[in-house]
């Protein structure tokens, strides 16, 4: 199998049976809380009793629709939209969601779905009998088309590869999928109507490609000039438009401040928002926000003004969303550096504004604490915050950054993604009587504005990684890949793969 797990799902769900259990917390309405002893600031503890449920799930279910990223892609964007944001454009999941299907064709590793009207593409070349790209009605997981060509050259066949799905302008999807044989990648126009491959697209540079709200930008390294760069693309790649050559080459891998020279990309209003190490920063140099206007290329802004972290190394901007109007990133060493080999202490939360770089408001360090992850949902940024060995989930305002509500987690809680201002976690939990490493997922559902428990189920987990990829932080060995193993619809539903099929909840 493909060491690239791109859309590899190692996630059999061969009944999904989904046993809906109401976690029920009771707290007092609009309790507060305040721990001197720890400098954290003031927040309310959410109200999870029937009452304060029921309120939560009626403002849920009455809220007008609105959409958390101006962006004008049609097809399912991997994290939510182009803004990054793990926000999708979807009704709320308001009650513990139920299978509505499950395919199981023998795929050996599936692709990362992507959702196009009302079909869901996926599939495996790691099948001798139906390899290939399919196409599953979104209704009833029956297989509506199947490309098996493409298995059949490249040295494919038995393999999962590393593929990727963007939507093009013309309504049909590009669909990258580098051969095992050493051959150059295919860029496949795929006919999403007709079932049909419809050409393929070479682009004008050799590139990392990547695709937002129908903009496509490649990142590469010119070690010639000793730069990298950033490169925007015609619609169709035949042509570069600009190339932004401002970037540092790669740091060595052995390095133990390693980071890849570019973060994962946000993209709003005409800009593009990527961290990176730029060529005239002093040594050593960290990763910076840059704001690039994807029309010409020119950087329209940057963060200069990291604090000191870790020794002499500023901390890293790390991966941006745009969420609230603004621009996010997590800052570290706001409560003084450490020496170099300690880990910083006191994360917190950074928005700026997306045309010119003011910073909006940088939310209170906390010390002992450090931020693992977080969600937009809706008018509230949701984080994963680790403090004295425990996992909290902290609600902070978008408009100010200031902290709503906070929360006691599970230790292995995670954030994943949110849709019409609820959002969702899961905890890993083990098996009783089984092996080390058999765990299964207790999904849970909240309300951002309060922090409220809406409902709490389980998923079998044997061989499923429901919580895989949606960290802000990108896991290295899945480096270009299409993101995690599932999606939210527009229509509220979550549709994801496992290793062997596909499957809906709702």
């Amino acid at each position: 199998m493909s060491r690239c797990r791109a859309a590899l799902v190692k996630p059999c769900l061969p009944f999904l049976c989904l046993a809906g259990v109401l976690a029920v917390m009771a707290q007092p309405a609009g309790a507060q809380r305040r721990d001197s002893a720890t400098a954290l600031p003031q927040a309310a503890v959410p109200d999870d009793s029937p009452g304060a449920r029921e309120a939560a799930l009626q403002r849920l279910r009455s809220a007008a629709p609105r959409a958390g990223c101006a962006d004008s892609a049609t097809m399912g964007s991997v994290y939510g939209s182009s803004c990054n944001n793990r926000e999708f454009p979807a009704p709320p999941i308001l009650a513990a969601p139920n299978r509505s299907w499950q395919t199981t064709p023998g795929w050996w590793g599936a692709w990362s779905p992507f959702l196009v009207g009302d079909l869901m593409l996926t599939g495996s070349c790691n099948n001798d009998g139906n390899a290939g790209l399919s196409a599953l009605d979104l209704r009833t997981g029956r297989t509506v088309w199947r490309i098996a060509e493409i298995c059949a050259v490249g040295n494919r066949r038995g393999s999962t590869g590393n593929v990727a799905f963007h939507e093009l302008s013309s309504g049909k999807v590009l669909m990258i999928y580098p051969r095992d044989d050493g051959g150059p990648t295919d860029y496949y126009v795929i006919d999403v109507g007709a079932g049909r491959l419809a050409g393929s697209l070479k682009p004008a540079a050799n590139v990392t490609l990547r695709g937002l709200g129908g903009v496509f930008t490649g990142v590469n390294q010119s070690f010639g000039e000793g730069v990298s760069n950033v490169i925007g693309f015609s619609a169709d790649l035949g042509q570069v438009r600009w190339r932004n050559r401002g970037f540092r080459l790669a740091m060595d891998k052995n390095d133990s401040h390693y980071q890849p020279t570019f973060s994962p990309t946000a993209m709003a209003g005409g800009v593009l928002f990527v961290t990176a190490r730029s060529k005239d920063q002093p040594d050593p140099p960290t990763r910076q926000l840059h704001a690039i206007d994807t029309a010409t290329g020119r950087t329209l802004w940057r963060h200069t003004q990291q604090p000191r972290a870790e020794g002499a190394w500023r901390s890293d901007d790390g991966t941006p969303m745009v969420a609230g109007g603004k621009v996010i990133v997590r800052v570290q060493g706001l409560l003084g550096g450490v020496s170099e080999g300690r880990k910083p202490d006191g994360d917190a939360l950074r928005a700026f504004d997306p045309r010119s770089g003011a910073v909006a408001w940088t939310s209170k360090p906390v010390p002992g604490t450090a931020i693992a992850n977080y969600v937009a949902v809706g008018d509230t940024l949701v984080a994963e915050v680790d403090r004295g060995g425990a996992r909290e989930l902290w609600g902070l305002r978008l408009g100010d950054g200031s902290l709503a509500w906070r929360r006691p987690a599970a230790k292995d809680t995670r954030v994943l993604a949110s849709s019409g201002g609820a959002f969702y976690a899961s905890e890993r939990v083990p098996i009783a009587g089984r092996e080390a490493g058999n765990f299964d997922y207790r999904l849970q559902g909240f309300d951002g504005q309060t922090g409220t428990s809406l409902w709490t189920t389980t998923l079998p987990g044997k061989n499923l990684l429901f919580d895989d990829g949606w960290g802000i932080v990108p896991d290295p060995r899945r480096d270009g890949v299409q993101g995690p193993a599932w999606r939210i619809g527009r229509d509220g539903a979550i549709y994801g793969v496992t290793l062997t099929g596909a499957y809906r909840l709702q």
